[in-house]
C-alpha cells in the first residue's frame, strides 16, 4: 500500500499531544495531536451514486444494509436521467426485448422472484419486476429522476467531487458535492446511430432498438433491420411474421447458440411457468432456492467453453454450426454466408430464439453485400443495388469506448474521458488511477458477458462501499489505484485473453468494434474467479492520502466503541462457553 499525507500535523479531531521531540538521529519532529474520539469514529460522507438501473436500485438495499441501519454518518442521493428507473428495462422496449440468461438466474443474490412467467423474461416483466423492488427498497427517497449529470470535477482542497447537474424536469443546472461518485450508468448505456453516410435523409421510419418509438407500425410494411448482435437477432422474428417484405441487412456473421441453461428450460424460450408452479416456489423457500442456485450454477459452470481449441469449444461450436444448418435448411444458400469462421464465444453467445427460423421465410430477404449510403427512400449498396423500405431499424447497440457519459475529471485537471479515447485501462473494471473515490460498476474488463451479472454488479457495490468505510473510519482523504498496479492488471489480462476465444477473429463490442483490437469488455475469468477475487480487498494497489500526517491517527483516545457503550460487551471473543479444553 502506498501511503501519501496531505502535510497536516493535526486533524480536526485532536487537541491532546505533545511537543517537537528529537529522533533517533538527532531531528526533530514536528508535534503530534492525537484524536480525542474513539477508535474507528466515522466522519460524515456523502455519496453520489449515478444511474438508477438494476445496479442502483440493489445499491440502495445494500446501503440501507451497511450504513443506514447501523446509523453511520452516510449520506446517498442517486442521479438518474429517465424519468423512471429501471434503466435497460426501462430504455430498451424493441419488439422481441428480453433477457437472454435463465430468468432465475436474473434477480439480486438476496432474493428470488418465484413468480417470473416464463424462462426467459421479457422486458416489460422485467422493468415490472425492478421497479417493484424500487419501491420495496425504498428508492424513492434517494434518487432524483430526470437529472442528467454534467460532469464530476475532483477538488483535492476540499477531498470531494464537485458533481454538475442538469434538472431536466425544471431546466436548470444545479451542483452537487461528494466525497465518492458510483458511476452506475452501466457498460452499454449511450446509444448510437451507425456510421453511415445519409443515415438521417431516410424519409421513411427511422428506429433504433435502443431508442424505440413504440407508435411505429410495421405491418405490411417493407422493414429493414441493420444490424446482428443481440437486439437485432431479437427483433428479426417478431418484425418477420408481420412485415410485408423483411430485409436484413447482414454486416458481419453471428454463431446463434442452444438457448443457455436447457436443463432449467427444456422448452427454451417457449418454457412457460404455470401459476402452481410459481406458488409452489413461493411456498417452498427450500425448493425455490435449489433451483436458483442449481440455474446459477449452470450459468458460472462455462469457463472451458471460451478456452480456443478445448474440448468444450469444440463440441459446442459443432453443436451450434448443427444449429444452423438446421435451421437454415431452407435456405442453404445462406449456410456458407452466415456461418462465422471465428471461434463460438468470440462474440456475445446469442442463442437467437426463431431467429434463422424467420431468415428462411419467403418474405425475408438476407443481403450480406456492404451498405454504400442510405437514401430518402432507402439503401444503396456497395454493389450498386438500390433497396426501397417504408422503415429502418438500426440494431446497432452502443458506444463501447467504456467513456462514461458526463466529464469526469480527477488529479491534476486530468479527464478521464480523454485519457481513455485510445485505451480504456481500470483497475479490475472498478476505478482508474489518478481519479481517487471515483468508482465503477461496469468499466473496461467487468464480467459483463459471462456468468451471473447482478451478483457481479453486487459485489462492485460492496467493494466501493468498503471504500466508503475506509474514508469514513480512518481518516483517510482519498484512494484510487496506483498506475503499477492498473498496469499489471492489463499485461495480465492480454496475455490470458491470448488463449481464450475473444481474440480470434470477430468484430465485437468487446474490441470497441475493432476485429484484432485489444479485449476491453470481458473479465479475463469468468464469473467465480471474478467474484472470489473481489471478496478481499487488495488496498496494497490502492494509492492512500490521509488526512493527517499520521495515518494512524483514527487510533483515537485509547477506547473502542464497546468500551464506551453503557452494558459493551468486553468479553466478545468468549463464544463457546461450555467448551471443554482439549
Amino acid at each position: 500500500m502506498a501511503v501519501e499525507t496531505n502535510g497536516l500535523s493535526n486533524g480536526a479531531n485532536g487537541t491532546h499531544g505533545t511537543n517537537g521531540t528529537n529522533g533517533i538521529d538527532g531531528t526533530v519532529k514536528s508535534a503530534y495531536v492525537y484524536s480525542k474520539q474513539r477508535l474507528w469514529a466515522p466522519r460524515p460522507i456523502r455519496v453520489i451514486i449515478i444511474g438508477c438501473g438494476v445496479t442502483g436500485i440493489g445499491a440502495v438495499k445494500l446501503f440501507k444494509d451497511r450504513f443506514q441501519s447501523q446509523g453511520k454518518p452516510v449520506e446517498l442521493v442517486i442521479y438518474e436521467k429517465n424519468p423512471s428507473v429501471g434503466g435497460t428495462w426501462f430504455e430498451n422496449r424493441y419488439p422481441g426485448c428480453s433477457c437472454d440468461v435463465p430468468s432465475h438466474t436474473y434477480t439480486y443474490s438476496w432474493e428470488g422472484n418465484p413468480y417470473w412467467s416464463r424462462a426467459y423474461v421479457g422486458s416489460e416483466e422485467l422493468l415490472g419486476y425492478f421497479t417493484g423492488r424500487a419501491k420495496a427498497y425504498g428508492v424513492y427517497d434517494f434518487v432524483k429522476l430526470q437529472h442528467r449529470v454534467r460532469s464530476v470535477v475532483w477538488n483535492d482542497t476540499t477531498a470531494q467531487y464537485d458533481v454538475t447537474v442538469d434538472d431536466m424536469a425544471k431546466r436548470v443546472t444545479l451542483t452537487d458535492k461528494a466525497e465518492v461518485v458510483i458511476n452506475a450508468t452501466g457498460f452499454l448505456n449511450t446509444w448510437k446511430w451507425p456510421d453511415l453516410p445519409g443515415l438521417h435523409s431516410f424519409k421513411g421510419s427511422l428506429l433504433h432498438s435502443a431508442h424505440y418509438d413504440t407508435s411505429a407500425s410495421l405491418d405490411g410494411k417493407v422493414v429493414g433491420v441493420i444490424g446482428t448482435g443481440s437486439s437485432g437477432i431479437q427483433i428479426v422474428p417478431q418484425v418477420q411474421p408481420v412485415a410485408k417484405h423483411l430485409y436484413c441487412f447482414y454486416r458481419s456473421p453471428a454463431w446463434i447458440s442452444p438457448e443457455l441453461a436447457e436443463e432449467i428450460a427444456p422448452q427454451g424460450r417457449d418454457t412457460i411457468y404455470t401459476k402452481e408452479q410459481q406458488e409452489a416456489w413461493a411456498n417452498d423457500p427450500d425448493a425455490f432456492l435449489k433451483l436458483r442456485k442449481r440455474a446459477t450454477h449452470i450459468l458460472n459452470d462455462g469457463f472451458d467453453i471460451i478456452v480456443k481449441g478445448s474440448d468444450i469449444q469444440k463440441e459446442a461450436t459443432q453443436k451450434s454450426r448443427e444449429l444452423m444448418e438446421t435451421r437454415l435448411a431452407r435456405k442453404p444458400e445462406l449456410i456458407e454466408k452466415l456461418t462465422p469462421k471465428f471461434a463460438l464465444g468470440c462474440r456475445r453467445f446469442t442463442p437467437g430464439h426463431g431467429y434463422l427460423d424467420a431468415l428462411c421465410e419467403n418474405n425475408t430477404t438476407v443481403l450480406t453485400e456492404n451498405i454504400k449510403e442510405v437514401t430518402a427512400t432507402g439503401i444503396r449498396l456497395t454493389d450498386g443495388t438500390d433497396v426501397a423500405l417504408d422503415v429502418l431499424i438500426c440494431a446497432t447497440g452502443f458506444n463501447t469506448s467504456f467513456c462514461p457519459p458526463f466529464t469526469v475529471v480527477g488529479e491534476n485537471g486530468a479527464v478521464l474521458n480523454d485519457k481513455w479515447k485510445v485505451e480504456p485501462t481500470s483497475y479490475m473494471g472498478l476505478a482508474a488511477a489518478g481519479f481517487p473515490n471515483y468508482f465503477m460498476t461496469s468499466g473496461p474488463n467487468s464480467p459483463s458477458a459471462h456468468g451471473t451479472l447482478i451478483g457481479c454488479l453486487e459485489t462492485y457495490i460492496h467493494y466501493a462501499f468498503a471504500a466508503v468505510e475506509k474514508l469514513m473510519t480512518e481518516n483517510v482523504k482519498k484512494l484510487s489505484p496506483q498506475q503499477a498496479a492498473v498496469d499489471d492488471f492489463q499485461q495480465h489480462k492480454d496475455e490470458i485473453v491470448k488463449d481464450l476465444v475473444w481474440t480470434s477473429g470477430c468484430r465485437s463490442w468487446y474490441k470497441n468494434g475493432a476485429i484484432d483490437g485489444k479485449v476491453w469488455g470481458p473479465w479475463p475469468g469468468f464469473g467465480p474467479h471474478f467474484l472470489e477475487f473481489m471478496l478481499r480487498p487488495r488496498w496494497e494497489d490502492w494509492q492512500i492520502t490521509y488526512r493527517s500526517a499520521n495515518r494512524f491517527q483514527f487510533l483515537g483516545n485509547g477506547k473502542a466503541a464497546r468500551e464506551l457503550e453503557e452494558g459493551g460487551d468486553l468479553s466478545w471473543l468468549i463464544t463457546q462457553p461450555g467448551a471443554k479444553p482439549t
